[in-house]
């Protein structure tokens, strides 16, 4: 896989301007040349917003038509059907917006290149607030090297991140594991409700 940075820093949380570089990045990626089996395109956005203000900058520009580009979403409330549509043999190029459903829950086929946002929504407890919530966090070294192999499954790919080199060297190494980010109140409740013994003690 190819990688290729962005010579400016990664884009802010607003989802249009985030739109604005995967229109720029695609138009990038049609001037350049991919494996004949994988010529799509797996575009990473942190959730539903960024994914329908994306698919809207595509429509706007022109980038989004029939003898182009098609463009398919992919997250989480989506139906069973419109999510199995990523899955179909379908003719033309296709551009498919996804969360990071995509990253390591399944595997979008015939995918040549990649755009990657840098961004991710995280859920995670806030001790001062005491809610858990979800917000929009960096993705971390690791996941951004997960998400470059998505378009190097079945040959060579293109990896396009909307941040520069500096950025991702600046970044975790890897992502918190989900239990240094959960609230555990209701475990260690459930836990000693079923009489497991010391918590501190459990090998979680």
């Amino acid at each position: 896989v190819t990688v290729q940075y962005a010579t400016r820093p990664a884009a802010s949380d607003d989802s249009r301007e985030v739109a604005r570089r995967v229109c720029d990045a695609i138009a990038d990626i049609e001037r350049q040349t991919l494996p004949k089996g994988a010529r799509d395109v797996l575009v990473f956005l942190p959730g539903e917003r960024e994914i329908r203000d994306a698919e809207r900058a595509l429509t706007k520009s022109g980038i989004a038509s029939a003898n182009r580009w098609r463009i398919l979403p992919l997250f989480g409330r989506l139906s069973d059907k419109q999510q199995n549509e990523v899955f179909k043999s379908q003719p033309g190029r296709r551009i498919v917006l996804a969360t990071n459903v995509a990253e390591t829950s399944l595997t979008v086929p015939r995918i040549g290149a990649l755009i990657d946002s840098g961004l991710a929504r995280v859920s995670r407890y806030s001790h001062r607030s005491r809610i858990q919530r979800l917000q929009l966090e960096p993705v971390s070294q690791a996941s951004a090297n997960q998400r470059a192999g998505r378009c190097g499954r079945i040959g060579p790919g293109v990896c396009i991140r909307l941040y520069d080199a500096a950025d991702f060297e600046a970044r975790a190494t890897f992502t918190d594991a989900e239990i240094m980010r959960t609230n555990l109140a209701s475990v260690v409740l459930q836990m000693a409700a079923l009489g497991l013994g010391d918590v501190a003690a459990f090998p979680f």
